[in-house]
């Protein structure tokens, strides 16, 4: 049965059927944090009142819509993939993908929301437009309240641990027989014998371009996880953002998403 996290998550996506969007302040406690790429962190549930006031208002007016809503939770721990779509310079449509973590009470109020969207996508839907700031959400939700530990989060915390040391082969006995690792660059692997030979490839690939990896956050309970972070490079640093979920203590999915432009611009320094 779906526990508070998933029913959350969804009236989320629901709410864009009429895009009133103040009607998910309630969800809310007073002390919540949202954060949207462009707009920033809103702070408390006014804020966030004003904010959602504003996107009834920006948000059908820019002829945006939302759709393929998918969501991931359990009880305090959650996120959603989705597709914000609009149209673009000449007319024709385009979509953006997007992300959204969450964190809840273990009563159901929401303390936390961070927004992600693709900025290669953003850039070819809004050429002239705002950059969205993803780097901006990275750390916001380590003191707030909600999400309890989890086979999940113990598989994160463990996956962590052995990155750190930047033994990324030793990552793949982390990985069920069919898990599927995404990453925004070097694609999408299914089966642990593929994940296996691409964390094999990042042993080598990594060191030798000066690259580490930096928890910022994480949170997680039985089945569902999220994690924050920096991946650094010798002259900058970018965020990223990993969407989980997991099955007996291993990992069935791990999908990187971070700042695919401020990664080619340090790539080529």
């Amino acid at each position: 049965m779906p526990g508070p996290a998933e029913e959350i998550c969804r009236r989320f996506g629901a709410v864009e059927d009429d895009q009133r969007y103040t009607r998910l302040v309630e969800l809310f406690t007073d002390d919540a944090i949202y954060y949207d790429p462009f707009m920033g962190p809103q702070r408390g549930r006014e804020a966030i009142r004003e904010f959602m006031g504003h996107m009834e208002y920006l948000v059908p007016k820019a002829g945006v819509r939302f759709e393929n809503w998918q969501v991931q939770a359990d009880t305090t721990v959650g996120w959603a993939t989705w597709n914000m779509v609009a149209p673009g310079p000449d007319g024709t449509d385009v979509a953006v993908p997007g992300q959204s973590l969450y964190r809840l009470t273990s009563d159901g109020r929401v303390t936390f929301v961070a927004d992600y969207v693709d900025n290669v996508a953003q850039r070819t839907l809004r050429p002239d437009g705002p950059r969205p700031d993803l780097a901006g959400a990275a750390g916001l939700s380590k003191h707030q309240r909600g999400g309890t530990d989890g086979p999940a989060l113990d598989v994160v915390r463990e996956f962590w641990r052995i990155q750190d040391e930047r033994r990324y082969q030793d990552l793949s006995g982390l990985f069920t027989t069919d898990a599927v690792f995404t990453d925004q660059v070097y694609g999408r692997f299914e089966g642990h014998d593929a994940v296996a030979r691409y964390l094999q490839r990042m042993e080598t690939e990594m060191p030798e371009a000066g690259v580490t990896f930096e928890l910022i956050d994480c949170a997680g309970e039985q089945t569902v996880a999220w994690s924050q972070w920096w991946c650094n490079f010798p002259d900058g640093r970018i965020p990223g953002w990993t969407l989980y979920t997991a099955r007996d203590g291993k990992l069935t999915l791990d999908a990187d998403y971070f700042d695919v432009l401020g990664a080619a611009k340090l790539r080529r320094r």
